[in-house]
């Protein structure tokens, strides 16, 4: 059995503990802590770990992770790793319905119905199709270029000029496609103009992704970011949106950087992707961007900081 050391007496370490359990955990590394025990396991400074006539794994639990790892290298152990939840940002949160593992099998159980209109923006088969989930249903793949599954060839960005004005849909679907479009919240725009009232739209799109098919490789977006793209005031209500596939970053350090790039470290909060699910709630007759109350739904910048004022909001009723 693996046994390791958890690098940092913590709140992170406890929770290191209790998912990797008590039995595969020897020891807790802390240089200073003043305790010679933490969670029932003995605590020891490096010094006394290199001791040991046998090294277990060390997993870093502690956000000190630069200042540990060069520790680390500079007595020669190169056996250790971070612990994952490290990396995680505290803010985020993975869909509820809408997840990974569920979305399939949601979109099939909602809409593979008799009479239900699906579309798929960016349906050219490229790693497979979804085309199979909707056999009860009326689907119709939609690309900028003909191949496999493309029923409609055109510019998402004019979605609308391809079908008949009285033509909507129950769902339509894009998945990892908003990152190639020159203006994605063109596209949005028509998407909801395209939906039938109680009509929804399922949106995957990359957030931390390797560039790809450039130069056509445009943005990147948060789950709040897909969430401003259909907003409330454009008749849209958010049902499940979020992050998925937490990606174990580090930063490369810049020699002439002076802050703090300057330094390898974690960099928490990258996720491959996020996910956003809505509604259709009412018709409006024009989509006017300039008309969306962005504050109203995310609140004022920066939030949580020591130049975000709560009561500022009230403010905004004057503007």
């Amino acid at each position: 059995m693996v046994q390791y050391a958890l690098f940092g007496a913590s709140k992170t370490g406890k929770e290191a503990l209790e998912i990797l359990g008590k039995e595969k955990v020897l020891c807790f590394i802390d240089n200073y802590a003043k305790e010679k025990e933490f969670c029932g396991k003995p605590i020891m400074n490096l010094q006394e770990f290199k001791k040991l006539e046998r090294y277990p794994r060390i997993i870093i639990t502690s956000h000190k992770y630069d200042i540990i790892r060069n520790q680390l290298i500079e007595s020669d152990i190169t056996d250790f790793e971070v612990f994952y939840r490290l990396y995680v940002c505290k803010g985020v949160r993975e869909p509820e319905i809408m997840n990974s593992d569920s979305w399939k099998r949601e979109l099939e159980k909602r809409f593979n119905k008799e009479g239900m209109d699906i579309l798929e923006v960016g349906s050219r088969e490229v790693d497979g199709s979804i085309r199979s989930l909707f056999t009860k249903a009326n689907y119709i793949g939609f690309d900028l270029y003909a191949g496999a599954n493309v029923d409609v060839i055109g510019d998402a960005h004019k979605l609308s000029d391809y079908f008949k004005e009285n033509q909507k849909f129950d769902l339509i679907v894009s998945l990892y496609v908003f990152e190639h479009l020159a203006m994605p919240w063109v596209v949005a725009g028509e998407i909801m103009k395209m939906l039938k009232p109680g009509g929804s739209v399922f949106v995957i799109a990359p957030f931390a992704f390797a560039a790809h098919e450039r130069p056509w490789d445009f943005f990147r977006f948060s789950e709040q970011g897909l969430k401003m793209l259909f907003p409330e005031d454009m008749g849209m209500e958010c049902i499940d949106c979020g992050m998925t596939h937490l990606i174990l970053g580090e930063n490369m350090p810049i020699e002439e950087d002076e802050g703090f790039l300057e330094r390898k470290t974690v960099m928490p909060g990258l996720y491959a992707f996020s996910y956003y699910f809505g509604s259709k709630k009412k018709e409006i007759e024009k989509i006017e961007w300039r008309n969306v109350d962005y504050y109203a739904a995310v609140g004022l910048y920066p939030p949580n900081t020591e130049f975000y004022d709560k009561n500022a909001d009230k403010e905004l009723e004057k503007l």
